[in-house]
């Protein structure tokens, strides 16, 4: 996926190799996590996790790994940018995004929103 935004943007190329693994990887401090990161994190509370279908930084089976890995309730988007939560001024989206952060209320299984 990066390769592929490289071609269409080699600007943002910085010539080091591309790891789709972690953008944080080079930081210079120690990391505290092991990989794969998030797995078994006690008192973790209901989480939402909002994910794009055609997202072209952070691919959609990325967002429904996590949602699983954490267990949290996952909200699918269709539509084709990066960051939708409370920014692409969708009704839909914002109502379950802002229920979530007020009052830590999870959508029904299988939500999903259209840009």
């Amino acid at each position: 996926m990066t390769r592929d935004i490289f071609k269409v943007a080699p600007f943002l190329d910085t010539g080091r190799p591309v790891n789709a693994r972690d953008l944080c990887e080079h930081w210079r401090v120690k990391p505290t996590l092991g990989y794969p990161y998030a797995q078994n994190i006690k008192g973790l509370p209901k989480t939402l996790v909002v994910s794009v279908t055609r997202d072209p930084a952070t691919p959609h089976e990325g967002g429904i790994s996590l949602a699983k890995t954490l267990g949290a309730s996952l909200l699918t988007v269709e539509g084709e940018q990066h960051g939708v939560a409370l920014t692409a001024g969708n009704a839909c989206i914002n109502n379950i995004v802002a229920d979530y952060l007020i009052g830590l209320k999870i959508p029904t299984d299988g939500a999903r929103c259209v840009l």
